[in-house]
């Protein structure tokens, strides 16, 4: 009971602290961007410590173009090796940013749709939900913005233009400063070691998006950080849940076994077992906040059709029809927690 108390005091103070929220992440309006590249030059620069040098143009009210100096480099596994677009790291030194938007941000995530196809780009939306609705639940998140690419790719002396949909992701330094905490790299931590309350919300989250291609021990597609309260856990990477529902997307296998469901659409429960009173601490904090989590999708009204924010709304609807029925929170969730 202590540590939920610490825990829930704590994230009191961390919410008045998201006011300071710098210029970048303050404003829900997608950023117009432009950007040039080789994708094939990029997609092999993940294993060089070199940045490649190249211009990002940011288009402003009025039209007119901002250009800013950085570097960019491919990073991650899956969509890195497996699809047209590499997701990308963006670094910028701190005097080619200062008076611009991006100031106090010198490194960034981009991630881009994996295809060219139009429908990739509904898929970067929807993902960028789950970052929001991972916002809504913890300051212990990933701070995003949703950017509009017009992206050229150089192929030789030839190019070619992509109109993408993008998410700027905050650097983990960033989120680590903003709670005073320590950031952790590469550290492997046994999840029953990490804030219990912490934990389960990041599980209970997994769940509700239908989302099982992650490990808080070996921070796949999450990341830690250690602070007064313990171990934290962030998750990101969501195009392999449920509520993005890619083409592309398989149900995860653990330890060479596979899950017990069919298509990942279907709901199952990955976290550890809790003690009783921080499972109903955690399962009420998720019901106090239904309405707020059901709310998100409507942020991308004229983004997204309305037949499909609808239905983004039901899936999550289904998670709460669970989280207030004792017997099918049993069922759904303790019965399948591991020891």
């Amino acid at each position: 009971m202590k540590n939920i108390i610490v825990t829930l005091l704590y994230s009191l103070t961390s919410s008045c602290l998201l006011g300071q929220k710098d210029q970048l992440f303050i404003d829900r309006t997608p950023l117009n961007l432009a950007l040039t590249m080789s994708i094939k030059e990029i997609a092999g620069s993940k294993e060089d410590s070199t940045y490649i040098s190249h211009m990002l143009y940011l288009k402003k009210a009025d039209g007119s173009l901002d250009s800013i100096r950085c570097g960019l480099k491919g990073r991650g596994n899956y969509r890195l090796q497996n699809c047209f677009f590499p997701p990308l790291w963006i670094k910028m030194k701190k005097g080619d940013i200062k008076g611009t938007i991006f100031e106090g941000n010198k490194k960034l995530k981009l991630v881009m749709p994996c295809d060219n196809a139009e429908s990739h780009n509904d898929l970067i939306l929807r993902e960028s939900l789950c970052y929001r609705l991972y916002e809504v639940l913890t300051p212990y998140s990933f701070r995003t913005r949703l950017v509009n690419i017009d992206l050229t790719e150089l192929r030789g002396k030839r190019r070619k233009n992509f109109q993408v949909k993008g998410i700027l992701i905050e650097d983990l330094d960033e989120v680590a400063d903003r709670f005073d905490a320590k950031e952790l790299k590469e550290a492997r931590i046994n999840s029953l070691a990490m804030n219990d309350t912490g934990a389960l919300r990041f599980d209970l989250f997994q769940f509700m998006i239908a989302n099982t291609d992650w490990s808080k021990s070996y921070q796949h597609n999450s990341k830690l950080i250690l602070h007064k309260t313990g171990y934290v856990s962030i998750p990101y990477d969501f195009d392999m849940s449920g509520l993005v529902d890619a083409p592309y997307a398989v149900v995860s296998v653990i330890g060479n076994e596979p899950l017990p469901i069919s298509h990942v659409t279907e709901r199952f429960y990955r976290g550890h077992c809790r003690s009783d009173n921080v499972t109903a601490f955690v399962r009420n904090e998720f019901i106090a906040k239904e309405e707020a989590f059901l709310a998100v999708p409507a942020e991308l009204k004229g983004e997204l059709p309305d037949k499909e924010l609808a239905g983004i709304v039901e899936f999550l609807s289904e998670f709460f029809v669970i989280a207030k029925d004792d017997k099918q929170f049993h069922d759904e969730v303790i019965r399948n927690c591991r020891e």
